[in-house]
C-alpha cells in the first residue's frame, strides 16, 4: 500500500471515532453554552429513540411470528418437491470448525450434534480445523476424528501453521486456511464447488435439526444463490441452566437483536456462524486472513465481487450456542465486555468498504454513499446512544432540580426521558415472552424454580444497556481512531 494510500485509511479509521467523540463531546459543550438549546436538542434526540424502541418492538414482533410460523415446516419434503435443475442430492455441505484452545468435550458435543440433524450424512464432510499454536491440537482432534469415524461423508483435520506472512492471529486467517485445503479436496474428489454450501461455524454451535434443510432448500431453489449467504439466527441457549442471570440478558439480548437486524433486509449482513456459496467463497478470495471481524467482512467481499448485487438471506430456523460466562460475576462482566467490543470492532468494516469503494467504478455513487452513511450510522449509534440516554440525560435533569431551574423545557426533558424508561419496560416484557419459548428442555438436577430466577433476571436490563451498551463500542471506535488495533479476543468457551 502506498504512503497516499496509507493516510487516506488512516483518515477512515479516525472518522467514525470522531464523529461519535464529537456527538459527545458538543452535548457537553452545548450544555455548557446554552442548557435550554442542549434540551430542546436532548428532547428531539429522546423523541426519535422513542419512535425507534417502538420501531424495534414491532420488528421483533414480526420476526418471532416469522419463526413461529416456520416451525413446524418439514424442509427435507421441501426439497424432494423442488423440481428446478439442481436437485438436494446434488448439494454437498461442507461445515468447518475454527478450533482453538477449545475443550475436547465441547467439540465433541458439537459433533454430536451435527450428527443429529435430519439431513444426509453423506452429503455432509466435517472440518475440524486446527491451530500449530495449539500444542496438542492433533492429538485431540485425531481423537475426535476416530470417535465419529464413519458418521459422515468425511471428516478432514486441517492444522492451520504460525506465522503465515499477512496473517494475524484469527479466526479467518484460520478458516481461510482450511477453506483451500478443502478447495484441493473438491478438485481431488471430483466435487463441484458451485454444488457445495460451505458453513463457517463457531467451536459450540450447534445447529437446528432442520438446519441443512431449510439451508439446502433455500440454495437449490434460488435462482440467485451464489449472491446469496445465509444466517440463521443464534439462539444462546447451550449452558443456559448452567449460566449467570448478568450473562443470560446479555446473550438473550443479542439472540433479539438479531432477530430484530433480519427484518431490516436492507441493513442485514453476515454475523458469528453463517453458510454461503463454496464457489462464491473462492471467487472473492475466502476470509479476510488480517482483520477481526471475518464473519461481517465476508459479506462486504461478496457485494463487492457481485457489484452490489449480494444479500443476506435470514434462515427460518436457528443456532444454538454457548453463553459466554466466567468464574465470578467479575470474570463475567469482563468476559462480556471484551466481547461486545470485538464485535464492535466490525467498525473495521467502514474503513474496508471506503478503500474499496474508492476503487472501483462499477457500484453507483449513491448506492456507496448510501452503504457507507449506514455503516457509520449503526456504529456512531452503537456508540453514542446509552451515554446520551443513561448518563447524560439524566446529569442534566438533575442539574434542573438541584439548582431549582426547573422550567418548562426541562420539565418536558424529563417526561421525555420517562417514556424512554416506560418504553423499555415494555421491551422488557416483550423479552420475557419470547426468551421463555427460546428455553430448551429442563435438566432434572434443575430446580423449577430456575423459571422464577429467570423472569427475575430481567431486572439487569436497564444495567447492562447503561454499561454495556455504548462503552465498548466508544472503545473500540476510540482505539481504531488512535491507531490502537484490536487483537483477535477468543472468547472463554466451553462450558455445556
Amino acid at each position: 500500500m502506498s504512503r497516499n494510500s496509507e493516510k487516506i485509511k488512516r483518515l477512515y479509521e479516525i472518522i467514525p471515532g470522531a464523529v461519535s467523540w464529537s456527538v459527545i463531546i458538543g452535548i457537553g459543550v452545548l450544555f455548557a453554552v446554552n442548557r435550554i438549546l442542549a434540551s430542546v436538542v436532548l428532547i428531539i434526540y429522546l423523541l426519535y429513540w422513542t419512535c425507534r424502541l417502538i420501531y424495534m418492538m414491532l420488528l421483533l414482533v414480526v420476526a418471532h411470528k416469522r419463526v413461529h410460523d416456520y416451525k413446524d415446516v418439514d424442509w427435507r419434503a421441501l426439497c424432494r418437491e423442488h423440481s428446478e435443475s439442481l436437485a438436494h442430492e446434488d448439494i454437498v455441505h461442507i461445515i468447518l470448525y475454527p478450533i482453538y484452545k477449545e475443550p475436547q468435550k465441547l467439540i465433541e458435543t458439537s459433533m454430536a450434534a451435527l450428527a443429529r440433524v435430519n439431513f444426509p450424512k453423506e452429503q455432509m464432510i466435517v472440518v475440524l480445523a486446527g491451530e500449530m499454536r495449539d500444542t496438542d491440537a492433533e492429538e485431540k482432534l485425531n481423537a475426535i476424528k476416530e470417535q465419529f469415524a464413519g458418521t459422515f461423508r468425511d471428516l478432514v483435520i486441517t492444522v492451520h501453521p504460525d506465522g503465515i506472512p499477512g496473517e494475524i492471529p484469527s479466526k479467518g486467517a484460520n478458516a481461510t486456511y482450511a477453506a483451500r485445503q478443502m478447495k484441493t479436496y473438491c478438485d481431488r474428489e471430483g466435487i463441484a464447488i458451485d454444488h457445495a454450501v460451505v458453513s463457517c461455524f463457531d467451536v459450540d454451535t450447534k445447529p437446528d435439526e432442520q438446519y441443512f434443510a431449510c439451508l439446502t432448500y433455500h440454495f437449490i431453489s434460488s435462482p440467485n444463490r451464489h449472491q446469496l449467504s445465509y444466517q440463521p439466527f443464534p439462539i444462546y441457549s447451550n449452558n443456559i441452566y448452567e449460566a449467570g442471570a448478568f450473562a443470560r440478558v446479555v446473550e438473550l439480548g443479542s439472540t433479539f437483536w438479531q432477530l430484530i437486524e433480519s427484518m431490516r433486509y436492507e441493513k442485514f449482513i453476515t454475523f458469528s456462524s453463517h453458510s454461503m456459496s463454496f464457489k462464491t467463497l473462492v471467487d472473492v478470495d475466502y476470509w479476510p486472513v488480517d482483520m477481526i471481524s471475518d464473519d461481517s467482512v465476508i459479506f462486504w467481499k461478496g457485494y463487492l465481487h457481485h457489484n452490489g448485487c449480494y444479500r443476506t438471506y435470514p434462515l427460518e430456523v436457528p443456532v444454538y450456542m454457548d453463553i459466554a460466562t466466567g468464574s465470578t460475576i467479575v470474570e463475567t462482566v469482563v468476559i462480556q465486555y471484551k466481547q461486545k467490543r470485538r464485535w464492535a470492532w466490525g467498525v473495521e468494516n467502514f474503513v474496508f468498504l471506503a478503500m474499496a469503494f474508492s476503487k472501483t467504478r462499477r457500484i453507483a455513487f449513491l448506492e456507496k454513499t448510501r452503504r457507507l452513511f449506514q455503516l457509520l450510522e449503526v456504529h456512531v449509534q452503537w456508540a453514542t446512544w446509552a451515554v446520551i440516554i443513561s448518563f447524560m440525560t439524566p446529569l442534566i435533569i438533575f442539574w434542573g432540580k438541584y439548582t431549582g431551574n426547573d422550567i418548562l423545557i426541562l420539565c418536558n426533558l424529563s417526561y421525555i426521558n420517562s417514556v424512554i424508561s416506560n418504553a423499555l419496560f415494555f421491551i422488557i416484557l416483550l423479552c420475557i415472552i419470547i426468551s421463555m419459548q427460546f428455553l430448551p428442555p429442563r435438566p432434572k438436577h434443575i430446580s423449577r424454580f430456575f423459571y422464577v430466577y429467570f423472569l427475575v433476571q430481567w431486572i439487569f436490563l436497564p444495567v447492562i444497556s447503561a454499561f454495556l451498551g455504548s462503552f465498548p463500542a466508544l472503545d473500540a471506535q476510540t482505539r481504531l481512531m488512535c491507531g490502537k488495533y484490536l487483537s483477535f479476543y477468543r472468547t472463554p468457551k466451553g462450558k455445556t
